[in-house]
């Protein structure tokens, strides 16, 4: 439907103005730069900040490389849209983002900068069919994700020109006029990232305890913004990031050094308890092992029984001794 058949007043979703709500293409191209505007004056749905909380917590697991837009970022030129140039937006949210597969392409270019082996290659990016037919490719070992936007950017547009200084001669192909200095420039506005807007982007490794090969991604990711770019006119200093920041989560604890640090803060409580007199010392201690997998807790409840054997107070009438053996069954 035509925005000029609409009233309504342009719609607080970017995506959405920007595809529908141009009212006309004008000789002056007075509607573009009204819309550019109202664009660029668009802050950040106040639910994009749940939606951002809530996709962070799904990637917990992940290798996070934070950066902030060092110059305009034109991300997505070549996405459909009723002016002459795109941008990577949002579907639901509408505010800008990092395709996972524009950053997988950057890392490409780091990586023949970096002179990685084919096996390093295949692990981060993967690897494509053999020409013969000998060998099935390969997906990467890595996953890149989308970089979102730092929801505390209130106001991530700004309003750009690109002037297209031999329009005769490109609208043309080159077979009607050669370019010379003496053209009329043809300004086209169009819409960017400013300087200065955070970015979050994840990378994960389906192995558990394997950040190495993320981290090592993300570390080759940041040289590549930085240095090369990410997006359109790159030459012409947009695209470039800085103010980076890497966050690797925490290792988790194995099953084997989750049961050792039980059994040694169990052997602490049982060396305290010598006589009848300091049995509540155990009674105080299985609420807290009551809840760990059963995996965790057997060989400390095992250890708790045969201790209470030694000292002749196993007794099944016993309160204490039921819970053990309760807890000792459960799988």
């Amino acid at each position: 439907m035509r925005a000029s058949r609409l009233d309504l007043s342009p719609p607080s979703h970017a995506g959405l103005a920007l595809q529908r709500y141009l009212l006309e293409h004008d000789d002056q191209k007075e509607a573009v730069r009204e819309l550019l505007k109202h664009i660029a004056n668009t802050p950040v749905p106040p639910v994009y900040r749940d939606a951002f909380a809530r996709w962070q917590r799904s990637l917990g697991g992940a290798v996070w490389l934070e950066a902030a837009t060092r110059t305009p970022l034109a991300i997505g030129l070549g996405n459909s849209s009723p002016l002459e140039n795109g941008l990577a937006l949002h579907h639901t949210y509408g505010v800008p983002y990092l395709p996972g597969s524009a950053l997988k392409g950057l890392l490409r270019r780091v990586a023949e900068r970096y002179g990685l082996s084919q096996e390093e290659k295949a692990v981060l990016l993967g690897e494509g069919p053999d020409p013969k037919g000998k060998k099935q490719g390969s997906a990467a070992y890595l996953v890149y994700w989308d970089g979102w936007l730092d929801p505390q950017s209130e106001k991530p547009f700004q309003q750009d020109v690109i002037a297209v200084h031999h329009p005769v001669y490109y609208r043309s192909r080159g077979r009607q006029a050669w370019p010379t200095d003496f053209d009329d420039p043809n300004p086209v506005a169009f819409l960017s990232v400013r300087p200065g807007v955070r970015f979050h982007i994840p990378i994960t490794c389906p192995a558990e305890n394997a950040q190495d090969w993320p981290y090592k991604a993300a570390e080759m990711l940041k040289w590549g913004l930085e240095h090369l770019g990410l997006g359109g006119k790159t030459n012409a200093g947009y695209g470039y990031f800085g103010d980076f920041r890497i966050t690797v989560p925490e290792r988790l604890e194995s099953l084997e050094e989750r049961v050792e640090e039980v059994e040694r803060q169990t052997r602490e409580v049982l060396e305290q308890v010598n006589d009848a007199s300091a049995l509540s010392k155990i009674d105080n201690y299985l609420p807290k092992i009551e809840f760990l997998e059963p995996a965790v807790r057997r060989s400390s409840l095992e250890a708790i029984k045969a201790h209470l054997e030694a000292m002749k107070r196993w007794d099944m009438t016993k309160s204490r001794c039921r819970k053990i053996q309760t807890l000792l069954e459960e799988t």
